[in-house]
């Protein structure tokens, strides 16, 4: 393991100041998947997952960018994945400023080491590389958690501490439905 890959993932690019990016919920019929509920699922010795029937997306329908990211409740790592029209929005704080500074330069390098494209095989799987999946602490089981325009794949134990966080958290902040 080199030093590069103990680092924490850089923050959310737009989190820093608090911004949320604006949510548009995809429609039934509307080409975008829709991706709800949570569903476990075996890793392979090759890190191949099986994409959930439910969630309809069929290979070449939709590029997904998986990025991992941090829980900053829990301060542990998962995946979000994310329909590529997202993640040129979740991204776009990245894309702003000077090209040659060294620390957006450095930021640049950071991000794009902690992601990339998934695409599915003829079988609806798809292949996390031991770079994404280390961090993230996956091993022989997966939790893939809908988010309605996007998706997380979780270490399973590690959803559920975080889950408990987080409702402590919505029982302070009752403005989240």
């Amino acid at each position: 393991m080199s030093a590069s890959d103990s680092q924490q993932p850089p923050e959310v690019p737009g989190e820093e100041s608090g911004a949320t990016p604006p949510l548009t919920a995809p429609r039934a019929g509307s080409g975008r998947p829709l991706f709800t509920w949570k569903y476990r699922h075996g890793v392979d010795g090759q890190g191949r997952i099986q994409f959930p029937n439910k969630w309809k997306l069929r290979s070449g329908e939709s590029e997904l960018i998986a990025v991992v990211v941090r829980h900053k409740l829990l301060d542990k790592d998962f995946i979000l994945v994310l329909p590529f029209e997202l993640f040129d929005q979740f991204s776009a704080g990245l894309l702003t400023g000077p090209f040659t500074e060294p620390q957006a330069i450095a930021r640049r390098h950071d991000y794009s080491e902690r992601i990339m494209s998934l695409d599915l095989d003829g079988a609806g799987r798809f292949t996390l590389p031991t770079e994404l999946r280390q961090p993230t602490r996956l091993g022989k089981e997966a939790l893939l958690v809908g988010c309605i325009d996007r998706f997380e794949i979780w270490n399973p134990v590690d959803f559920d501490e975080a889950r408990v966080l987080e409702r402590v958290l919505s029982k302070v902040d009752q403005t989240t439905l």
